[in-house]
């Protein structure tokens, strides 16, 4: 079960804040470099692995891709439905209830890209995704993941000992806005290992600073300090 279908409502009120103000809007900074990294997905067979309510989705059709939305949470799925593409129900994103960990349901894929939006630290068999999406990609597609730094896990105060693979903690600014999800923490190195063993080439590690850090008081870097909040993971499969 998605930890995200106790609090849909939450989550889609989260989301709809960061799709606020500019199209393609992202107050993280992460949108720009992930779609710089997937390349032209017009006509392009495209899986949003993850989905969610749909925010990366209806970036991506309105790029002209042929988008399907996978997601674990049959609550958020239900949202990403009634808003479609650029706000109609209407859109043309396939919207599917799956578990990604498995294989996919017969008929789905194969997809020329993948990309995922801060899904990788939600996920408890990260081996299995890495599977699945690896097996769901032609020859010559790509992948593109974002996720939090796992390095930053321990700035964050997601772990103390940044070998404690498998420790899941609460995400605080989530919990904060009534969504009770959690963050599931690997090693960079496990991460890696999960999808270059599924036969994908490792084509780019990104990392990103936050735009929207606070500084002062309520930052947890002293002053004149800095560190990578989110990372981008992006293979080819050959």
């Amino acid at each position: 079960m998605s930890d995200y279908d106790a609090c849909p409502a939450e989550y889609a009120a989260y989301v709809a804040r960061r799709e606020a103000g500019v199209p393609e809007g992202d107050p993280l900074g992460i949108l720009p470099r992930l779609l710089d990294l997937l390349g032209d997905v017009a006509g392009r067979r495209m899986l949003d692995a993850g989905c969610g309510e749909g925010y990366l989705a209806r970036v991506l059709a309105g790029r002209g891709a042929r988008v399907t939305g996978i997601d674990l949470s049959p609550r958020l799925i239900e949202l990403a439905r009634e808003r479609g593409a650029g706000g109609t129900a209407d859109g043309g994103i396939d919207y599917q209830v799956a578990d990604l960990s498995r294989p996919l349901p017969e008929g789905t894929g194969p997809f020329d890209g993948i990309a995922s939006y801060l899904v990788l630290n939600d996920v408890d068999d990260y081996r299995g995704f890495a599977a699945t999406l690896a097996a769901a990609l032609v020859s010559g597609g790509r992948l593109v993941l974002a996720l939090n730094n796992p390095y930053g896990a321990v700035i964050r105060g997601h772990v103390a000992d940044y070998f404690a693979s498998g420790t899941v903690s609460p995400y605080r600014g989530l919990w904060a806005a009534g969504i009770r999800a959690h963050h599931r923490h690997r090693t960079l190195e496990e991460y890696l290992d999960a999808f270059l063993d599924s036969g994908l080439r490792l084509a780019k590690l990104a990392d990103l600073e936050w735009l929207s850090e606070p500084h002062g008081p309520d930052s947890l870097l002293p002053d004149g300090h800095r560190l990578p909040r989110f990372m981008l993971l992006a293979f080819d499969r050959p």
